[in-house]
């Protein structure tokens, strides 16, 4: 039961009490009057004279069951009343609560640490919301302290990492080809994952620069196809889209494409049976909506990743409009789903 039902009843509850005090007391004062004390009173004009009246138990018995269908039927709509002035006041007093919500709902990273305004000028509230933006704010300071350490060391690391290789291939002829091979691989990985950091730190910082144009969604996944289908294949897994032509999207073409490698080196690398890509126009025609499904097995070899990959998918959705990014991990299935505005979407913002 929700909170503005409960507090209805509880003010409707409180009306059927009211009512059943006053019912209660008018008719054992009614009861006393008619059938009790007997009644009796001097004559206006003639100041010896006493008049003595008295109603049989029949009578008063009629006179209180009046009454009681008197106030049975101002009672019912009372009650009917009190429930929807009840139900009414819960929701005007949870609105700031709503509002609260909604504008907890819309912080990102990058908004995090401006914290909430509350217009409702209830000092409960206001120390509440006090107290969130204290929280937000010591949020916000350690995830830029985190996105600040992020990219320092990325930065640290990029040119001995770019050293190193350098004096590899240098001395490539001098080591063995198999030792040469293995120490590249694990540099071109380093590197990889530094320049991954940096992505993620400049995405976090809002630094980067987004350029919104149209894509191609069907051309972009049909050259991506063939380079994953050799990697599925190598893993023992098989690559299937199912992505009609001619679908577009209105998003920067580098940041869905350093997306799309995320998702999809993630789904082969950790996953197993067949990585399925699919993707729609969505009923309103201003959106497309991309999955990238893949069984999970448990006892499989995760490769060693740190995580990484979907804080970046995270970072750079967030820096482009209208771009929503969901991930579900359910007992064995793992899907990634893109929500893309399309150009629609830019002509018709409503």
């Amino acid at each position: 039961m929700n909170f503005r039902l409960r507090v209805a009843l509880w003010f409707a509850l409180s009306v059927i009490m009211i009512i059943g005090v006053f019912v209660a007391m008018a008719h054992w004062h009614l009861d006393e009057e008619l059938r009790q004390d007997r009644w009796d009173r001097s004559h206006p004009k003639f100041p010896n004279w006493v008049i003595h009246g008295s109603y049989t138990d029949a009578e008063v018995q009629d006179i209180l069951e009046e009454m009681m269908q008197v106030w049975l039927w101002v009672g019912v709509p009372m009650v009917a009343a009190s429930l929807m002035a009840g139900y009414f006041i819960a929701a005007r007093a949870v609105r700031p609560v709503r509002e609260i919500n909604r504008a907890l709902a819309a912080l990102d990273s990058r908004s995090v640490s401006h914290g909430l305004h509350l217009t409702d000028s209830d000092p409960e509230l206001a120390v509440l919301v006090q107290n969130i933006n204290g929280l937000l704010a010591r949020v916000g300071a350690s995830y830029n302290e985190m996105a600040e350490f992020s990219a320092r060391v990325a930065h640290e690391l990029r040119t001995p990492l770019t050293l190193l290789r350098m004096r590899v291939e240098a001395a490539a002829a001098e080591l063995p080809a198999d030792f040469s091979e293995d120490v590249q691989d694990e540099i071109g990985r380093l590197s990889q994952l530094v320049e991954r950091a940096l992505l993620t730190a400049k995405a976090v910082e809002g630094r980067l620069d987004v350029v919104p144009t149209d894509v191609d969604l069907s051309g972009l996944v049909a050259d991506l196809e063939d380079a994953y289908t050799v990697l599925a294949e190598e893993r023992g897994m098989e690559f299937a889209q199912h992505i009609g032509a001619g679908l577009s999207c209105r998003v920067d073409a580098d940041l869905l494409r350093q997306i799309l490698h995320n998702l999809l080196g993630n789904a082969v690398r950790h996953g197993a049976g067949t990585v399925r890509v699919r993707a729609s126009r969505s009923r309103n025609g201003r959106t497309v909506v991309l999955s990238i499904a893949n069984r999970v097995d448990p006892g499989r070899d995760a490769g060693g990743g740190v995580g990484i990959g979907l804080r970046l998918v995270r970072s750079l959705a967030a820096a482009m409009d209208e771009v929503k990014f969901g991930f579900r991990l359910t007992a064995g299935a793992a899907v990634a789903r893109l929500v893309l505005p399309t150009l629609e979407t830019k002509r018709n913002p409503l």
